[in-house]
C-alpha cells in the first residue's frame, strides 16, 4: 500500500511539473537581466547566459579568451530572434561572436525546439587593459534592436595597458541576410539587409554612418555594375527592398555594399555572393 501512495505521489508530481509553462521551466536554467540597447524598442523578452568568461574570473593580460553562451528572443516564432552577437569594452567593439550555435539543453528546458541553435561563442583577441573590467555582450535582433548583458573580469596585467585602436575600433559592415549559403526565390522581392555603425561616433552622429549603397555584379561606376540603391538606415540596420524576378536568368551574382563614415568620411566595402533559384 505504501508503494502504490508513492507511485501516486510520484505521478502526481510529473503531472504538475509538466502543466508548467516555459517561463516557470526556465527558473532551471540561469538567464535574464538583459538590458536595453542601441535601437532597442519593444518590451523586454530576452532570456540568456554569459557561460564563459564567468562572473569574476581571471584573464591573463593580453591573452585570447572565449566568450560563449546563449540568448532568446521569447516571442520570435521558428528560430532564436537573434541575428548577431557581439563583445563589448565600453563604446569599443572587441568582436562578433557566432550564433546558431547548438544548445539542445536551452530547447529542453525552455521548452521550444527552435531554440536549440540558441548558443554563440567565439574568440576574443583584442589585449584587456589591466584590472577589473566590464564586458558588455549585445545581441541584436531585426526588428527590435540591440539588448545587452554585462559581465565583469580581472585582467592580471599592468593597469596602463589599452586596447588595440587599429583592430577594435573603427567603421563596421556586415551583410546579414543574404548569406553565401542561402538561394533566393526569384519569384518576388526580397530584402537585403545588415548592420553599420563606427564604434568612433559621437552621439550627434547617432550609429556613426549615414549612407549604405549596394551594387550588384560589380563595383560602384564599373561597366556591368547594377544599382540596387540606397539602404533604408534604422540605428545600426540596413535594409534595402529589391527585385530577383530582374535577374532570375542567372543564378550566382555578388553584392557590393559600401557603408559611409559620418565620423570620418571613410568607406568600407564588403562583397559577398548571392544565388538565386532558377
Amino acid at each position: 500500500m505504501a508503494r502504490y501512495l508513492i507511485r501516486v505521489l510520484v505521478t502526481l508530481i510529473v503531472a504538475v511539473i509538466s502543466l508548467e509553462s516555459p517561463a516557470a521551466l526556465a527558473q532551471s536554467l540561469p538567464g535574464g537581466d538583459w538590458s536595453p540597447a542601441a535601437g532597442a524598442v519593444g518590451d523586454n523578452t530576452y532570456q540568456g547566459f554569459i557561460d564563459q568568461p564567468a562572473s569574476g574570473a581571471t584573464i591573463a593580460a593580453g591573452a585570447s579568451f572565449q566568450v560563449k553562451g546563449w540568448v532568446v528572443d521569447t516571442t520570435a516564432q521558428g528560430w532564436s530572434g537573434i541575428d548577431d552577437v557581439q563583445v563589448m569594452l565600453g563604446s569599443t567593439s572587441l568582436a562578433h561572436l557566432a550564433v546558431g550555435q547548438s544548445r539542445p539543453d536551452v530547447a529542453s528546458v525552455l521548452g521550444n525546439p527552435y531554440y536549440a541553435a540558441s548558443g554563440f561563442g567565439g574568440t576574443v583577441s583584442t589585449a584587456l587593459p589591466g584590472g577589473q573590467q566590464t564586458l558588455t555582450v549585445v545581441a541584436h535582433t531585426p526588428g527590435k534592436g540591440s539588448w545587452s548583458k554585462t559581465i565583469s573580469v580581472n585582467v592580471a596585467g599592468a593597469s596602463g595597458s589599452t586596447v588595440a585602436a587599429s583592430s577594435a575600433t573603427g567603421l563596421v559592415l556586415r551583410i546579414i541576410s543574404p548569406s553565401a549559403d542561402d538561394v533566393v526565390p526569384s519569384n518576388n522581392n526580397g530584402t537585403i539587409f545588415g548592420v553599420a555603425y563606427d564604434t568612433r561616433t559621437r552621439p550627434e552622429l547617432a550609429s556613426g554612418v549615414d549612407r549604405v549603397q549596394v551594387y550588384l555584379d560589380g563595383p560602384r561606376g564599373e561597366a556591368g555594375s547594377q544599382t540596387l540603391g540606397d539602404a533604408t538606415l534604422t540605428g545600426s540596420d540596413w535594409s534595402l527592398t529589391w527585385q530577383p524576378t530582374h535577374f532570375n536568368k542567372v543564378q550566382h551574382h555578388i553584392l557590393w555594399v559600401y557603408a559611409h563614415s559620418a565620423v570620418t568620411g571613410e568607406e568600407l566595402l564588403v562583397q559577398q555572393d548571392v544565388n538565386l533559384s532558377r
